[in-house]
């Protein structure tokens, strides 16, 4: 990159410089070849705080061509600006790139008009088709508001897919219209709430979760932005708060609470519970029609196996299937949840420990 080029990020495998100025002010209008790329025009548009309309001519969302997945071609010339790609996630990263042109003051939508932008052609792909962040609103709580405003700076990196932990032993966030308690309940901790209260709010009872419609709110809002929201419901550990809730899932012994101030902190679905793959089947099912991705996250990391081996129905289970060790007891309830997964069209991601042992 010479000091003459400007920043872009990532940089890209293509940038030439033509001469010359194009002048963006009031007056100009944002147009689309295509009517899928019209919420990018509007996008842009309220970055730049001009108007978009189908037959804008200064900057031009254009041509599908078959190229690969998020390749782009910007190229900026004196009378206007044309911004094509490969699909639609093409098209909205050539958008960031062009933002990336302007001076920082666009980010905070009061961009000075009018503004010139070097006359150039900039043509990228990426390196990674999967470009990664996780988030997690299950131990601190944020809104759906919160969310959005992650979600905009994501997309400004270019950034294509966001998980969002939404259960864990802290809380549980979305609603389960067949199980309503999970959130009504589990969303909220401390105080006079069951759930116990970790980091911290122990007399307030204190967070929220996501309904059904924030969670599409959230979809659509990301969608726009080239994002797709992976969730992630943490199990067989990791299920604290849906044990408190529902402590029939848990292996079938006494816990000691002497040393957890009276609380049960026992946190793994008991895999030898028939029964618990009825109730997984009623909260994945919601899941899968709500979600548009493939993915569901179905966790599978730091499962405490010491609560199977003290399960005599877990034993049982293990002896019935010829198991040798606690690992296989997870093998056995991950696949099982697959199943419910796979019945509904939705493909499992998981950690990577969990597939250990194949």
């Amino acid at each position: 990159v010479t000091a003459q080029e400007p920043t872009i990020i990532p940089t890209p495998r293509q940038y030439r410089s033509n001469g010359g100025e194009f002048t963006l002010n009031k007056d100009c209008k944002i147009g689309w070849w295509h009517d899928s790329l019209e919420p990018i025009a509007h996008y842009l548009a309220d970055y730049l705080q001009i108007e978009a309309k189908a037959d804008g001519t200064d900057i031009i969302l254009g041509h599908l061509w078959e190229g690969a997945d998020e390749e782009y071609s910007v190229e900026i010339g004196e009378h206007n600006i044309l911004i094509s790609g490969g699909d639609y996630g093409g098209v909205f990263n050539g958008v960031v790139t062009l933002l990336q042109l302007l001076p920082e003051e666009v980010y905070s939508h009061s961009l000075q008009l009018p503004a010139t932008i070097e006359c150039c052609t900039i043509k990228d792909a990426p390196c990674y088709p999967h470009r990664g962040f996780m988030l997690d609103p299950c131990r601190t709580w944020m809104t759906k508001e919160a969310i959005m405003d992650y979600i905009d700076l994501l997309a400004l990196h270019k950034i294509n897919n966001l998980r969002l932990h939404l259960t864990d032993d802290e809380a549980w966030r979305l609603e389960i219209k067949s199980h309503p308690e999970l959130a009504e309940v589990g969303g909220f901790r401390g105080g006079d709430s069951p759930i116990w209260p970790r980091y911290g709010k122990w007399n307030e009872r204190w967070g929220g979760y996501y309904t059904k419609e924030d969670m599409r709110e959230i979809i659509e809002y990301a969608r726009v932005r080239n994002i797709e929201v992976v969730p992630e419901i943490d199990i067989p550990g990791h299920s604290l708060c849906i044990a408190t809730i529902h402590p029939e899932i848990l292996c079938n012994y006494t816990p000691r609470k002497s040393a957890s101030y009276g609380y049960d902190l026992r946190s793994v679905f008991c895999a030898a519970r028939e029964e618990n793959y009825t109730l997984l089947d009623d909260i994945l099912r919601e899941i899968c029609e709500l979600f548009p991705s493939k993915y569901i996250h179905i966790g599978g990391d730091e499962v405490d196996m010491s609560q199977w081996k003290r399960c005599p129905d877990c034993k049982r289970l293990m002896s019935e299937n010829k198991m040798n060790d606690p690992s296989e007891l997870q093998q056995y309830f991950m696949l099982r949840v697959t199943e419910i997964l796979t019945k509904h069209d939705k493909l499992p991601a998981v950690w990577n420990e969990a597939i250990d042992g194949g």
